[in-house]
């Protein structure tokens, strides 16, 4: 009787191993998936500066600088070369 049990517990063991082998091989694939969807990484194309209430986008690829107040209704505004807008 004992060596049925024996014998059943290690069958079961074997099979929890080979699941959990399975399924974290899965989740990898899923988190492989979702950075190339996403593509995840680090982008410095942009840099962000807020000073006195009003935030700053600048462009470094095109060099172009964009602003905004730092409030829901305020809209992004382009600054000239020159300093205005």
């Amino acid at each position: 009787m004992d060596n049925k049990n024996n014998g059943v517990l290690i069958f079961l063991g074997i099979c929890i191993l080979f699941a959990g082998g399975f399924i974290g091989s899965g989740l990898g694939d899923v988190a492989k998936s979702i950075e190339q969807q996403y593509e995840i990484g680090n982008d410095d194309s942009y840099r962000v500066v807020v000073h006195d209430g009003v935030i700053y986008k600048y462009d470094l690829t095109l060099g172009t600088i964009w602003k905004k107040e730092d409030n829901s209704g305020a809209k992004w505004k382009q600054i000239d070369d020159d300093g205005y807008e």
